[in-house]
């Protein structure tokens, strides 16, 4: 293909129709649309079907601002895509490719193409391919992944498959010199850049090189610039920039598909070579296109991993919102109104409004020593060890360290200014103790009747003990309902009694209602711990969901403890304890308090 027929700047040039086919009538319209910010002009019309581009993949009608694309470049039926949609663009990275490219000629190519003697002439036209793209990328330099594109599908055509040095200097000016223009990597280009030096020597080829190095920064309308480096293309290779390329001969290559005449005639007219050029040039089309695949599918995981973080957030503020309204529900309620039963409250018809009124006992001296024994070993497990943080200085306080000081004193023997610090402190301080948040859910279903003793006993050590530690705890029961024995912050006096309900359901209520209140998943909340006092005997919905609310808490750091009858079948990741008499609840609960502590 002849690089001139990338630009027609023929004032009587005849432009391709607009479409007939309603499909490419629209595609058209939708890049006719899209091109004032990509060219930075507002007056171009985009054509695009099958057989447009007068023989070439695209072109621009300079005198007529009409952009050709050759629709069989699309590569996919164009009723099948929206053109208006972003993300439809990398299902056809060529055709976009070659519209930024024309679009880079429409803005960049103000200078009078075409003119000066021919070989001249045609010299500046190849320097202009590299030296657009490059000032395009300058302006966008988001387009490099679309002008790569229509590079691993059109490069071909351009190059000369004549071996010959005007073949090898093209080749070099279109592939090199789009490297220096940043459209193809140094590496990409590597072996075609070993084929034009063995062509060229590699004294020719730094000539060249500083040729369209210095037409990347040549302005858009400067004429003379131009044809003076095209003049420069040819002295330099030894080619008479006056005499008119010879004509090639038929079958000769240089010649593109559709019969034109190429840029690959050498200077003698020489005929086809070993083709070392154009496989040289395949070998950096197959790089661009695995690299490009390789960036492609780094992006696809990227912006799958990106999707994956935007529903985990997503997911995360539901499920904040659903522990915000169960919190709301299960503590605004008035637990110390009397009367039975009650309607539900905000909707939920697991919360009692007005729940009955508890009974209540006063603590053993067991229990109150057990809770004493947790509430030292809560103290413990979120004690933080003071840090020590070492400093040297070159004057005191501190403590002197003799070999820094002697190597200080023989810098100041040598002249030299001292870097030596030879005295040292050590400052310890104190960490802030977190603070300490304790949440119990204690199950009341009829399958625990048995073990209501201990898992009140439990309860009530576990709060007290919470804050005599400083920290702060809330309980909830669930069963037939769900109903908040303590609020936050507010300790139990007594132990609670709890009557047996008539159902196993609200486990997860439970768990999100405590979990907003004592901002159990929250990982600035400092020592977190969730302590669930109940057999493991739920319906498959309550299990599925319980263990929902225990992992995301688990992944937020939070301490799990599992309190329960020897025959407990506890939900997975919680430390699992099994209680027996209060005697012993005080050692047990806080072995194992500590271990889910420290393990969180």
């Amino acid at each position: 293909m002849s690089l001139s027929k990338h630009l027609n700047p023929d004032p009587d040039a005849t432009p391709t129709p607009l479409p007939g086919a309603r499909a490419w009538l629209g595609m058209s319209a939708a890049l006719s649309a899209h091109i004032p910010p990509i060219a930075g002009r507002e007056d171009l019309l985009v054509v695009i079907e099958p057989g447009a581009g007068g023989g070439a993949p695209a072109c621009f009608i300079r005198e007529r601002a009409t952009i050709e694309i050759d629709g069989k470049y699309l590569g996919i039926d164009p009723r099948s895509v929206d053109p208006h949609d972003p993300d439809a663009r990398e299902k056809y990275p060529v055709t976009w490719g070659l519209l930024v490219h024309e679009a880079a000629h429409s803005q960049h190519t103000r200078w009078e193409f075409g003119s000066g003697p021919a070989r001249v002439a045609e010299a500046a036209a190849l320097l202009e391919e590299s030296r657009i793209e490059a000032a395009q990328l300058r302006r966008r330099p988001g387009d490099r992944r679309w002008l790569r594109a229509a590079v691993t599908r059109i490069l071909l055509d351009d190059i000369p498959t004549t071996d010959d040095p005007w073949a090898a200097a093209a080749s070099a000016g279109l592939v090199l010199g789009r490297v220096d223009a940043g459209v193809i990597d140094p590496d990409e280009a590597e072996q075609l850049r070993r084929t034009v030096a063995r062509i060229l020597r590699p004294a020719l080829l730094n000539t060249l090189t500083s040729i369209w190095r210095d037409a990347h920064q040549v302005p858009d309308d400067d004429t003379d610039a131009m044809l003076a480096l095209g003049r420069r293309w040819c002295d330099a290779l030894g080619v008479d920039p006056d005499t008119p390329p010879p004509a090639p001969q038929p079958g000769q290559a240089g010649q593109d598909s559709t019969g034109q005449a190429g840029t690959g005639q050498g200077s003698g007219g020489s005929p086809a070579g070993g083709g070392a050029l154009r496989n040289a040039a395949t070998s950096v089309i197959g790089a661009v296109a695995i690299h490009d695949a390789e960036a492609a599918q780094a992006a696809a995981a990227a912006a799958a991993r990106a999707q994956q973080r935007a529903q985990q957030r997503k997911a995360e503020a539901d499920q904040q919102k659903r522990s915000q309204d169960a919190a709301n529900a299960v503590f605004d309620t008035d637990a110390s109104t009397g009367g039975g039963g009650g309607a539900s409250t905000n909707g939920n018809p697991l919360v009692r409004k007005q729940p009955p009124r508890p009974r209540t006992r006063q603590p053993s001296d067991d229990e109150r020593a057990a809770a004493r024994q947790l509430a030292r070993a809560l103290r413990e497990a979120a004690y933080r060890e003071p840090t020590d943080t070492v400093t040297t200085s070159v004057t005191p306080p501190g403590r002197l360290v003799t070999r820094a000081a002697l190597a200080a004193d023989a810098q100041r023997a040598a002249g030299q200014i001292p870097t030596s610090e030879p005295w040292r402190r050590t400052e310890r301080r104190r960490v802030p103790q977190p603070p300490i948040h304790v949440g119990i859910v204690a199950d009341v279903s009829p399958s625990v009747k048995a073990f209501a003793g201990p898992i009140a006993s439990a309860t009530w050590i576990t709060a007290q003990a919470t804050a005599w530690a400083g920290g702060t705890s809330a309980t909830v029961t669930f069963g037939q309902y769900v109903t908040a024995v303590t609020r936050p912050g507010q300790p139990p006096e007594k132990v609670r009694l709890f009557d047996k309900e008539g159902n196993t359901q609200g486990f997860p209520l439970a768990v999100d209602a405590l979990d907003a209140a004592l901002s159990l998943a929250d990982p600035r909340g400092g020592a977190r711990l969730l302590v669930v006092v109940s057999d493991g005997e739920f319906t498959a919905t309550e299990i599925t969901d319980g263990q929902k609310r225990l992992d995301r808490l688990i992944r937020a750091g939070c301490g799990l403890l599992w309190l329960g009858p020897p025959d407990s079948r506890p939900l997975s990741g919680a430390h699992t304890t099994v209680l027996g008499n209060p005697a012993d609840a005080g050692r047990i609960i806080a072995r194992a308090a500590a271990t889910a502590l420290r393990n969180t």
